[in-house]
């Protein structure tokens, strides 16, 4: 089947949820998408399509997908409900899905793959995202524009890498060298905000968006000069005014580059304000702090204070989480700990359950680069009695023992929880870690 056979030119009332855009046939202030090329999966998207003042919409076949037969008339039935006035001409839409949505020879889903084959595949992607970001710092030093068609392309390759696996790019994009700091600062931001913005089950074109997001957010430091930029000691207040103005420089410069995500645009301007408004430039707090904002902020410390940085070293996941909890008025605390929850690393004295049908604290990390974690078990979940403790290496190829997430300790009704987690992580050495809880390599 040839490239044209595969683009289908329809009517904005006749696209379905399933279906993937390749453009729009139309101005692009027409539209009420930043990206044109995307799959449509909300009624939300679908609505906003349909009132769009665009004259065609063009669907690619070959990317389109949707849902199984058995439910194609309940989904049918489900939006002509939902948008009253809105519905495509429905005789012949059973026939037209058939057309769109037939399977095609050689197609390939994305599919999960191994923390070491993902390893690989997300170095060749961090080379080429920390190229693309200093080829952005240098035309933005030249008054240039941003391609946004290249950080869309990067933002949706860095997301296809954490849909196979998740840790992998984020474990590595981490492992960055002092004078990489500056470019791969934004590709880990990219990544850490995809991920973040998927476990909040955002929508896919905010996830996207917000990747560009973490591209771009600090595209404002080329007005900073190096010395001060790199500079190993403590900042005078001349220099640190300098600093605190790089997120209205880099807003400035992405407004002018023009087609620019509004979420990448508040990312910029507000990754540094801080929940009790103490933050720049604005002074901003609480409410006034919208959610990419808060988002923002959390992602750009954490790879801040979990890399090498000219001034100091970097701190494992466990150790950076830990902090970040205990810096009040900082970071929205409900989106601090969902955002622990996406990485699947968790501060320490986070009360867990185990794939083992145990419960256990968290004491640290461990591992070469801080990419394991240390938990304490002591209490059988089967039996609901404390056990003798012993502790448990998590990794990220750990197959057989894993962390199912956190849990609340009065669920588990503890008599004095504050009592118990101090006695567990300063008590004597826990009994070597049980076989049966170590698990195996992959």
């Amino acid at each position: 089947m040839g490239p044209k056979l595969m683009l289908l030119h329809l009517k904005p009332e006749e696209v379905e949820i399933g279906m993937f855009v390749d453009a729009f046939d139309g101005r692009w202030i027409d539209h009420p998408f930043w990206r044109s090329r995307f799959l449509v999966e909300t009624e939300d998207q679908l609505a906003r399509i349909r009132l769009s003042g665009v004259r065609a919409v063009i669907v690619d076949r070959s990317r389109s997908r949707i849902a199984h037969q058995a439910d194609a008339a309940p989904l049918a039935a489900d939006r002509r409900k939902a948008a009253p006035g809105m519905g495509p001409p429905w005789r012949g839409v059973e026939r037209r899905r058939a057309r769109i949505f037939a399977p095609l020879a050689g197609e390939r889903p994305t599919r999960p793959a191994s923390y070491a084959q993902e390893r690989r595949r997300a170095e060749r992607i961090i080379a080429k995202s920390k190229q693309a970001v200093i080829e952005l710092f240098g035309a933005a030093r030249m008054g240039g524009a941003v391609d946004t068609r290249r950080m869309a392309s990067l933002a949706e390759a860095v997301g296809k890498s954490i849909t196979r696996q998740s840790r992998a790019m984020i474990d590595l994009v981490r492992l960055k060298q002092k004078d990489e700091y500056t470019y791969l600062h934004s590709v880990a931001v990219c990544a850490l905000m995809i991920n973040f913005a998927r476990h909040l089950k955002l929508d896919e074109a905010e996830v996207q968006a917000l990747g560009v997001a973490g591209l771009l957010h600090d595209v404002g430091k080329v007005a900073i000069v190096d010395a001060v930029l790199f500079k190993p000691g403590k900042l005078t207040s001349c220099e640190r005014r300098a600093v605190e103005a790089h997120p209205q420089a880099g807003h400035a410069f992405l407004l002018q580059s023009g087609d620019i995500p509004a979420a990448a645009l508040e990312v910029c301007l507000r990754h540094h304000e801080k929940m009790d408004g103490t933050g720049y430039p604005g002074g901003l707090s609480g409410d006034g702090l919208s959610l990419y904002a808060r988002m923002g902020a959390i992602c750009d410390v954490y790879d801040a204070v979990t890399s090498d940085r000219p001034y100091k070293d970097a701190w494992t996941p466990c150790e950076a989480l830990t902090a970040m909890q205990g810096w009040e008025g900082h970071f929205d605390r409900q989106l601090l700990e969902q955002f622990a929850d996406s990485l699947g690393f968790f501060p320490v004295g986070t009360l867990v359950t185990l794939s083992n049908g145990m419960l256990g604290i968290v004491t640290g990390s461990a591992g070469k680069d801080g990419e394991a974690m240390m938990v304490r078990a002591f209490f059988d979940c089967g039996l609901l009695t404390e056990v003798p403790p012993f502790d448990c290496e998590i990794a990220p190829t750990t197959r057989d023992l894993r962390i199912i997430g956190r849990t609340s300790h009065t669920l588990w009704r503890f008599a004095d929880w504050s009592r118990t987690i101090d006695r567990l992580i300063a008590g004597p050495s826990p009994t070597p870690a049980h076989p049966a809880a170590r698990g195996s390599e992959a």
